[in-house]
């Protein structure tokens, strides 16, 4: 159990990190469309409000047996794992400078593995 909840802290402290600086970047660059802009701050909102969820579920007063019983935290993985591999996707065939899209394979791996690292462990530690 201890494991799950050191990295399901840090996949959500690390969602949180990674989307307000997306959002930092989004305001700060005028070359970006407004539509395209709404879009990465709906997209940016959606894993906040799912991180801050999972975090108020870390810090709750019956924390194991929330983790233990939440679908919160498999759709969290879920939805990060999808997101990434889509994203990637879309990233790697697009027309970007080889450096952005080796930054944003490395930061998708990282979230990816830590999804299906939290996911495992919530699955291990919910069948015991």
């Amino acid at each position: 159990m201890n494991r799950l909840v050191s990295f399901l802290w840090i996949l959500a402290v690390s969602t949180l990190l990674v989307w307000i600086t997306r959002i930092y970047n989004l305001l700060n660059d005028n070359e970006i469309s407004s539509g395209e802009k709404i879009w990465s701050v709906l997209v940016a909102c959606i894993f906040l409000l799912a991180a801050a969820a999972v975090i108020k579920v870390l810090i709750g007063s019956w924390r194991d047996r929330n983790i233990l019983n939440s679908r919160l935290v498999p759709a969290f993985c879920i939805w990060t794992v999808t997101f990434w591999i889509v994203r990637s996707v879309g990233i790697l065939i697009a027309e970007h400078d080889a450096g952005f899209k080796i930054v944003h394979a490395c930061i998708a791996i990282v979230f990816i593995l830590l999804a299906l690292v939290v996911n495992r462990l919530k699955t291990i530690v919910s069948n015991i």
